[in-house]
């Protein structure tokens, strides 16, 4: 009986510790009505679409956000639908601003979609990797930034929803233990 209530102790310690960030990055694929953070090599060449999204939004709207990635050379970035935003960068350098901002979602809000085509299998797995655009609007800070879509003065410093920068794998085999959205939601609920 004690080792059963150290386990719950500890579990609940655990998640406690765990908290879910707010105002996060992320990088997904649609797979089967689930979001995943990486692309086997089964499905290599072909087209699928990313999702670039903010977890957890600390505001009760979006007016724009930017964020810089490394993609690889084996996969090129056909269209992205920014929802009615203007994209002042390019396909790596996202400087968004929205026409009418977007209410963020209890949990995660999609922020673009981009039509992607993988030409080749790289030599190994890659990933892509989140950091800060060009120009940064927060001297400093080498990631992702949002604006409130009340104040766009208020510009919100974000981090990554994995806690690393790598946010999507690009090819390579996939460990039985990737993560998958609601896998990542699950922890902390």
């Amino acid at each position: 009986m004690k080792r059963l209530l150290f386990i719950a102790l500890a579990l609940m310690i655990a998640s406690v510790a765990v908290a879910q960030e707010p105002d996060t990055f992320g990088l997904w694929r649609m797979v089967d009505g689930d979001y995943e953070n990486y692309l086997p090599v089964e499905d290599i060449p072909g087209e699928f679409f990313l999702y670039v999204t903010l977890h957890d939004g600390s505001t009760f709207s979006v007016g724009g956000y930017e964020v810089g990635m490394d993609i690889p050379a084996e996969m090129l970035v056909l269209e992205i639908d920014f929802f009615g935003g203007v994209n002042f960068g390019d396909n790596t350098n996202h400087l968004v601003g929205y026409t009418a901002p977007i209410f963020t979602q209890e949990d995660m809000l999609v922020l673009s979609v981009m039509d992607c085509l993988s030409t080749a299998l790289p030599p190994a797995p890659v990933p892509i990797v989140y950091h800060g655009a060009d120009p940064a609007s927060i001297p400093g800070h080498d990631g992702p930034v949002y604006a409130d879509g009340t104040n766009p003065d208020n510009l919100i410093a974000c981090g990554y929803v994995d806690g690393t920068p790598n946010v999507f794998l690009f090819g390579g085999a996939v460990a039985t233990e990737s993560q998958s959205w609601s896998g990542v939601k699950s922890l902390f609920e």
